[in-house]
């Protein structure tokens, strides 16, 4: 399901001003992002939101506050959807907290993951490192979330996989990504990396 924005939207200033700390003083901010807004969303409100309702109501028709006799089911669904939201309250807390620890930031230089709220966790991986870019999507993140998993290797002598979790419109930020590193590893644009403004189209990355 693609989104209905052409293209991302540029950083704001806010951001910018947030972030400046990270970059070197020639860094550029192109894409600042996090967990997809519409897994998220679907899992707040399917999961979290809609039992809960389906609780209360139930209480209410219990204790005779409000009597639908058509629908007196209701009663026992609201006690199931309790409990599914019970069971899963702290993985749909978890999803709440990633969103705001977890930024994903590309610049003409490098991508930055930065996790965490009070403790930080920095993650760099230049461009001119990066090697191979996987993106790993369930049947579920691809026709529900529109998110996925991009595992990115850099090369070098501390080789490893970076993995960048349930990013929105993991196929467009690939593609992003795979466009800022070929033209870093040309040797013409080394230390001199493109901006927002020349060849690079940016794709639409929700946020």
């Amino acid at each position: 399901m693609a989104t209905s924005r052409a293209y991302h939207k540029p950083p704001t200033e806010k951001q910018k001003k947030k972030l400046s700390k990270y970059l070197s003083s020639e860094e550029e901010l192109i894409v600042v992002t996090t967990i997809g807004p519409r897994y998220m969303w679907f899992n707040l409100i399917f999961l979290l939101l809609i039992p809960l309702g389906l609780f209360y109501i139930s209480i209410f028709m219990l204790f005779g506050v409000i009597n639908i006799p058509q629908l007196d089911w209701l009663k026992y669904v609201g006690l199931v959807a309790m409990l599914l939201a019970l069971f899963k309250l702290r993985s749909t807390s978890g999803i709440l907290r990633k969103r705001q620890a977890n930024i994903y930031i590309v610049t003409n230089h490098r991508i930055l993951i930065i996790t965490g709220i009070f403790s930080r966790k920095i993650i760099t991986a230049p461009l001119d490192r990066i090697t191979h870019i996987t993106v790993d999507q369930s049947v579920i993140q691809r026709m529900v979330y529109n998110t996925g998993h991009l595992m990115i290797i850099t090369a070098g002598f501390d080789q490893r996989e970076i993995v960048v979790e349930h990013i929105a419109d993991p196929i467009k930020f690939k593609v992003l990504v795979e466009e800022l590193t070929r033209n870093a590893d040309k040797p013409q644009n080394k230390g001199n990396l493109p901006s927002r403004d020349e060849d690079i189209k940016i794709r639409a990355i929700s946020f």
